[in-house]
C-alpha cells in the first residue's frame, strides 16, 4: 500500500513538473526492449496526423502498427480483423467520433486498450473516461511520452500521468 501511494505522489509531482515521470518506479521497460511487440491500430481523420503517428510508432522495434482507420466507424471491423493491443483514437472525427467509437469498441471487443488522442484540453477527461478509454493524450505530446504511455498501458503499470 505504501508503494502505491508513493507511486501516486510521484505521478502527481511529475504532472506539476511538466508531465515527466521517473521510470525507475515502473514495472516496465520504458525503452521498449520488452519480450513482445505492441500491436497498434491508429485512428484519425486527418491523413497527415495519422501518417505522422504511424511513422513515429513504426520506428520502435517493440511496436507494430497493424492498421489505420480514417473514421471511428471503421474501428470495430478493423479491431476484429487486426487484433490490436492498443487503439490510438482521435477524439474529434466526422461520421463517428472517438467517444462513440470507443464505447462501441469496448462493448464488442474489450481487450484493446484505448488511448484517446486529442487537441481538446483536460475538460474532456470525464467524457473520455466514461466512454471507456484508458488514457487521454494531447496531440502535442512528445513521441517518447506517447511511447511510454503505450508501453505502460500494455503491461498494466500505473506510471503514466495520461492514464484515466
Amino acid at each position: 500500500m505504501a508503494g502505491g501511494s508513493s507511486q501516486a505522489r510521484s505521478r502527481s509531482a511529475a504532472l506539476e513538473e511538466g508531465g515527466a515521470v521517473a521510470w525507475e518506479t515502473c514495472r516496465h521497460d520504458a525503452a521498449g526492449s520488452g519480450p513482445r511487440q505492441i500491436r497498434v491500430l491508429v485512428v484519425d481523420d486527418h491523413p497527415l496526423v495519422r501518417s505522422a503517428l504511424v511513422e513515429c510508432l513504426s520506428y520502435e522495434e517493440d511496436v507494430l502498427v497493424v492498421g489505420e482507420c480514417e473514421d471511428g466507424s471503421e474501428v470495430l471491423a478493423s479491431a476484429a480483423r487486426l487484433l490490436p493491443d492498443v487503439v490510438v483514437m482521435d477524439l474529434s472525427m466526422p461520421v463517428m467520433d472517438g467517444l462513440a467509437a470507443t464505447q462501441a469498441l469496448r462493448a464488442a471487443h474489450p481487450e484493446p486498450r484505448v488511448v484517446m488522442h486529442t487537441a481538446a484540453g483536460s475538460e474532456v477527461r470525464g467524457q473520455v473516461a466514461v466512454a471507456g478509454a484508458h488514457a487521454l493524450v494531447p496531440k502535442g505530446i512528445r513521441p517518447d511520452e506517447l511511447l511510454g504511455c503505450l508501453r505502460a498501458l500494455v503491461v498494466g503499470c500505473g506510471c503514466s500521468p495520461y492514464f484515466l
